[in-house]
């Protein structure tokens, strides 16, 4: 690679974490090409070269974040593909709260997402078939193992979704959560008395969903 080839991978590396950091912060709407190029110490017309636009830049931000996180989703699911699924269950809720909670301030990856969700710009159809999709058809592989044959699939994929919305509760809403169980600390000590929460209460509906079909 020439002097060049690598002063350009630079420039185009300055801009996305800049543009990750700022459109995590501020939103599509909000963010600005402007504040962008000047915090990644870039010339104004390097995001019409690196990405055409200001949605093209948006868009190679969620690209860059599907690399990444799938890459670590994989590794995760691969180590814990020949372990029990209560075992299973448990490292996966614990590895999702990790990922959501303790995330760096400094990575913008996950903020953008938690920002994504709250203030749609179209991209949510990408969020849901790069990022969300995978975790859940892998989360429901898991519950259908814990489950009786009998049970029927939709009641599998509700009891699925019912795991990563107490994962998202409480990931997104430490503010709300820290008032009602102020005795329940953000750490990662904390982070495990809730993966130890979510697992209890999800084998427990689990099992559940199993005695209710067999009656």
């Amino acid at each position: 690679m020439s002097d060049s080839d690598v002063d350009s991978h630079c420039t185009r590396r300055r801009v996305l974490e800049a543009a990750g950091e700022v459109f995590a912060d501020k939103g599509f709407e909000k963010a600005t090409i402007r504040e962008i190029v000047d915090r990644a110490n870039a010339n104004l017309n390097a995001v019409n070269y690196y990405f055409r636009d200001k949605h093209g830049l948006y868009i190679a931000l969620f690209e860059d974040a599907h690399e990444l996180i799938t890459g670590r989703d994989r590794e995760v699911f691969e180590q814990i593909s020949g372990l029990p699924p209560e075992r299973q269950l448990r490292e996966v809720v614990s590895y999702v709260l990790r990922g959501f909670i303790l995330a760096r301030p400094s990575a913008w990856h996950a903020r953008l997402m938690f920002r994504e969700l709250s203030e749609p710009t179209g991209v949510m159809e990408m969020m849901v078939e790069r990022f969300i999709q995978p975790r859940f058809e892998k989360l429901a592989d898991i519950v259908r193992q814990l489950a009786t044959p009998n049970v029927p699939q939709l009641s599998v994929r509700l009891c699925a979704e019912s795991i990563m919305a107490q994962c998202a509760h409480l990931a997104h809403r430490r503010a709300v959560v820290s008032r009602l169980i102020p005795e329940l600390e953000y750490t990662p000590e904390g982070i495990e008395i809730m993966a130890d929460h979510i697992c209890s209460f999800s084998l427990a509906a689990a099992r559940g969903l199993s005695r209710l079909e067999n009656n």
